[in-house]
């Protein structure tokens, strides 16, 4: 008998523990508008106005579990999907698109400025699926020319909680590590250096918290 009510406590006390911490998960998805643009670590003044990328519009779509400790601070994870790149200017009416598209993996703290005001800091792990080379005319793959398939980058936003199930954020990620290498020759072909290219990305997102 005793034994039996040391279980059935021990067990009441589990599950009460289970219930209020699962109370503090959320789950729920995320898309986002995003303004991206790779980026070379610095450009000879030859090439300065010729190989510069430009902004394109790019998207993504992610999972999202969080988890608030306590009125201040939480974290969430959003394991998804997301194209990265830039446009290129080839001549007065082409633009070639650098399509990079990643499984990513935000990791973020979330601390609560206000309780419907949050900011989000954290990095964003990303692997490269798959590159191509995009214009009206031609669409070619360029996934093995990519130096780099696993990336590591920034990200730091701001968030406000419309209800208890819809949020709306902005936020900026800047690229940590390199994704490709450039080399640079003038027209005698005199090595003039090479650059890194980096990934950047402005992000406009709607958080739907499902359960």
């Amino acid at each position: 008998m005793t034994k039996r009510i040391i279980f059935i406590t021990f067990s009441f006390i589990v599950i009460s523990n289970i219930t209020a911490l699962s109370q503090n998960f959320k789950f729920g998805i995320v898309a986002g508008l995003d303004i991206a643009k790779s980026r070379y670590s610095k450009i000879p003044n030859a090439f300065s106005g010729s190989q510069s990328y430009n902004p394109m519009i790019a998207y993504n779509f992610n999972g999202y579990i969080g988890y608030k400790k306590s009125d201040s601070w939480g974290f969430s994870i959003e394991p998804g999907f997301i194209q990265k790149g830039g446009k290129q200017k080839i001549s007065n009416e082409t633009y070639v698109r650098l399509n990079l598209n990643y499984l990513q993996l935000p990791i973020l703290l979330d601390y609560y400025i206000f309780k419907k005001l949050y900011i989000s800091l954290g990095p964003e792990l990303s692997y490269l699926h798959s590159a191509k080379l995009k214009s009206k005319e031609i669409s070619n793959n360029i996934t093995d020319s990519i130096y780099k398939r696993f990336e590591l980058s920034g990200i730091v936003g701001l968030n406000y909680k419309i209800t208890d199930y819809f949020d709306i954020g902005i936020r900026y990620n800047h690229g940590l590590t390199y994704t490709s290498k450039i080399s640079w020759f003038d027209d005698s072909g005199k090595d003039l250096g090479e650059s890194n290219e980096y990934n950047q990305y402005v992000q406009l997102n709607v958080k739907y918290k499902i359960f």
